[in-house]
């Protein structure tokens, strides 16, 4: 785990953690790791929070760009913006990007814990799940999905599939099925760009 802030390795898996499925490891040798709540405040181990990292290997600063550079590093910890969380042992794992991160009613929503179930279903292609405005809850969930071709799906059968499997807060309001996610050039998934045509156009079933 790392990006092109950290040159580009911060946490990784030795041989000897091949049985952590789902981890990525523990901060290597070169580099410290914080978790932290939303006050800077340490968690305790299994508990989310955004991953701060201070080494060596990171980024002085965002040359000629004095202004991110001071959003990202404060008190000389790069802020990830990665929401994850460690075990006892200290083996990382990250459970979303702190911008995906839904609140809905006070509540901490992972998108990711719900794409896991979209992508299990039968006919479905790709899922993102992003935060919709709701005058009552702040944000709710909101289902994007990508069927296979040839395939029809029906909201009711898709919102099913969450019954008995997450909290009912959890859960989406609505389903939109669209051709294709936007992606980056390396692959995932634009989310801020899926609001954009979503949420501005009010395509919502």
């Amino acid at each position: 785990y790392g990006a092109t802030e950290t040159a580009p390795v911060a946490v990784y898996q030795r041989r000897e953690d091949a049985e952590m499925v789902g981890s990525v490891g523990k901060a290597g040798l070169h580099c410290e790791l914080r978790i932290v709540d939303e006050q800077g405040n340490d968690v305790a181990p299994g508990q989310p929070g955004e991953l701060l990292l201070r080494g060596g290997n990171l980024l002085h600063d965002y040359w000629g760009n004095t202004q991110a550079t001071q959003a990202a590093i404060r008190d000389g910890w790069y802020h990830t913006e990665d929401i994850g969380y460690a075990d006892e042992q200290g083996y990382v794992y990250i459970k979303e990007r702190k911008r995906d991160l839904i609140i809905s009613g006070g509540e901490n929503i992972y998108p990711a814990e719900l794409e896991v179930i979209l992508s299990e279903l039968p006919g479905v292609s790709e899922a993102a799940v992003i935060g919709q405005p709701d005058p009552r809850w702040g944000e709710t969930p909101l289902a994007v999905i990508v069927a296979e071709a040839g395939v029809e799906l029906q909201q009711e059968h898709i919102l099913a599939a969450f019954r008995d499997r997450l909290a009912r807060f959890k859960h989406p309001r609505a389903v939109v099925f669209v051709d294709a996610l936007p992606r980056n050039s390396i692959g995932k998934v634009q989310k801020f760009r899926l609001r954009q045509l979503l949420l501005t156009n009010d395509q919502t079933n």
